[in-house]
């Protein structure tokens, strides 16, 4: 990783009608100094919510498995659970929607394992090395398995977020490497406001609140904000408006996500490479079902050890590529961001200032 020059971004392009995993070997080779003869490795990778589609399909899976083991590596796959109780809620319900997507230590060829234990507070705290933008995320907590890894294999599916714009490398390390704590912690920076002159006391919220932290009171909403966890379904699930997020909210927890990601990696120092999969770029993430159409075509897939600069790239990659669909009338740079009313790369920028990475990078493909 560089951070006073430009880092090595390296591409293989769909475009060129090659095979994938012949694609998948290159860009491992390019990368591969990271693991060590021995590792264990964790391959960080979100296996899709159940009844979604768009996540990374267990063969892109298995070929990054295949290829540690040849490099000498002792792989296994791992993601966290969730805030929100649904398919990935706890471990035992996540693997059971691993199992339904196609994730199984056969289909991957290493073990399948849920990072932060059962109810996904298993992990171990680690301070931030510093912080910048009046964040006052000091410290978050590793997910348990992915800390006590040797080296880290980041695979992201490279896709829009209501709630950061765009989601890559940087998003999937600083959410999904931690625990329920640090995801919480993350999403606080966004409790949503509340407007009572809009509530028709349908109850519909109360009914969705995973926390039971919303209830009626004289046909009017309350809630109890020491139950609530900022998971944001209220906002996105009231018919009538009540719910919005507080101005400057997106921009906010992108400054979170970097130092929560700054935390995670100094646990691995130069022990970690992303490969980012710039496919199925859909407006939502995995976690919805469904994620939308694709905002582009298909473009390729990224390796770098340097967590900035291919986010970057990867944005750049979807600036270049002309809007499909319904989303054809959004101009460039940042369609992603455009979408969801925000700046995608207040992340990026964050975890430059942070000593993360650089934004200016070569591709090389």
């Amino acid at each position: 990783m560089k951070t006073s020059e430009s880092s090595e971004v390296f591409f293989f392009s769909y475009d060129r009608g090659r095979a994938f995993l012949r694609g998948m070997r290159t860009l491992f080779s390019k990368v591969a100094d990271v693991v060590s003869k021995g590792d264990s490795v964790a391959v960080k990778v979100h296996m899709g919510e159940y009844g979604g589609s768009a996540f990374l399909r267990p063969p892109i899976v298995r070929r990054a498995c295949d290829l540690i083991k040849e490099a000498g590596g002792k792989p296994f796959v791992t993601d966290t659970t969730t805030l929100y109780p649904m398919g990935r809620f706890t471990a035992s319900r996540y693997l059971s929607t691993a199992a339904f997507n196609g994730f199984t230590e056969e289909s991957v060829g290493a073990p399948v394992v849920i990072a932060d234990g059962e109810q996904g507070y298993d992990g171990e705290w680690v301070d931030i090395p510093r912080r910048v933008s009046d964040c006052s995320l000091d410290k978050v907590k590793i997910a348990k398995r992915i800390f006590d890894a040797d080296s880290m294999i980041v695979l992201s599916h490279v896709k829009g977020h209501p709630l950061s714009g765009f989601g890559g490398s940087i998003k999937n390390v600083a959410m999904g490497c931690v625990t329920k704590e640090s995801k919480a912690a993350q999403h606080r920076v966004n409790r949503a406001l509340i407007d009572l002159s809009r509530c028709t006391g349908c109850g519909q919220c109360v009914e969705v609140c995973p926390f039971k932290a919303l209830s009626l009171c004289e046909e009017k909403m309350v809630r109890d904000d020491e139950k609530c966890m900022d998971c944001s379904h209220c906002l996105y699930l009231c018919p009538e408006g009540v719910y919005s997020l507080p101005p400057g909210a997106q921009e906010r927890i992108q400054v979170y996500l970097a130092h929560a990601a700054a935390g995670v990696l100094s646990r691995f120092h130069s022990r970690v490479a992303f490969i980012n999969f710039v496919q199925d770029v859909t407006p939502l993430c995995d976690c919805a079902t469904p994620s939308g159409l694709p905002v582009v075509p298909d473009i390729g897939i990224l390796a770098s050890t340097d967590v900035v600069a291919i986010d970057k790239a990867s944005l750049d990659l979807i600036a270049q590529s002309k809007p499909i669909g319904k989303f054809a009338g959004i101009s460039s740079p940042d369609v992603l961001g455009k979408i969801h009313g925000t700046d995608s790369l207040v992340q990026i920028r964050t975890a430059q200032e942070l000593g993360l990475g650089s934004m200016a990078y070569e591709l090389k493909e």
